[in-house]
């Protein structure tokens, strides 16, 4: 249950138009996303999770008597994109082969072909995300993808929690609708450490999106949506707890791309 201080609605799920890519395009083209519940491959994610919080773990960011798969935060920083601490940390995340094998994972290939009609591109630049408590100021803002990646309009990101992600510990919401009038000139954010541009006042509400909408994400669920599609992260509200998760893009081949296809995060 959606516990939040901002109006927010529910994700309508569509585990069951999984194999019927006719109306999979159509729900798309009117909503914008698709939300999954519980159909991403688990076993892998989870064993992505260990391996992101061992490192956490090793660079003392983590509560040492707590379990490591809870991600206790331990009190170190908060750091984010940018900082030297992060990003020591981070290279070695996306250096992981995991990391880099779990976006080719035959389910989201799949349900990538089906949206796209033909056959996939995975982008090279895989993201991922550790999110800190006490840090809510760098909360990434409302965005199109298509400001940063450029490209096919028709580019489609996978976004996914690497462990339970409930509206608290800040997981990903989305703008019914906001796809369709296209993409819409950014502003950039200067006290953003990372992931600056967004639309505010009225460059969001030329959009013409009607509600925001987001859930309380459990392992294994996975939300896709159109690189017009406006969303926004929800701040982490823990006292002691790190998010993780993934960003991961496909598009169909032949068409346009842009730099993030062919470019690791960062160059990492």
């Amino acid at each position: 249950m959606i516990t939040t201080a901002d109006p927010l609605g529910e994700f309508t799920t569509s585990n069951d138009l999984l194999h019927d890519a006719t109306q999979l395009r159509d729900r798309m083209a009117r909503d914008g996303y698709l939300f999954f519940r519980g159909l991403a491959p688990k076993p892998r994610l989870l064993e992505l999770r260990e391996a992101m919080l061992g490192y956490c773990r090793d660079a003392g960011w983590l509560k040492p008597d707590a379990p490591l798969l809870t991600g206790t935060w331990g009190g170190a920083g908060p750091y984010g994109e940018g900082d030297p601490e992060y990003m020591t940390i981070y290279k070695q995340i996306v250096q992981h082969p995991l990391f880099n094998d779990l976006p080719g994972d035959p389910f989201f290939l799949d349900l990538i072909g089906r949206l796209v009609a033909g056959p996939v591109l995975m982008h090279r630049m895989h993201i991922g995300r550790i999110t800190f408590p006490a840090n809510t100021t760098q909360t990434t803002p409302p965005h199109q993808d298509w400001q940063y990646i450029r490209g096919a309009a028709a580019t489609y990101t996978i976004w996914t929690p690497i462990g339970d992600a409930p509206v608290q510990l800040g997981g990903l919401k989305v703008l019914r609708g906001s796809h369709r009038r296209g993409a819409i000139e950014h502003e950039l954010k200067p006290e953003q450490k990372y992931a600056g541009w967004g639309l505010f006042g009225d460059r969001l509400a030329r959009t013409g999106g009607d509600e925001w909408l987001t859930t309380d994400f459990i392992l294994g669920d996975c939300l896709v949506f159109h690189a017009h599609t406006v969303h926004a992260a929800l701040p982490n509200l823990t006292s002691d707890r790190l998010r993780l998760s993934l960003d991961n893009r496909y598009q169909r081949q032949g068409d346009e791309t842009g730099p993030a296809a062919t470019h690791t995060h960062y160059d990492l």
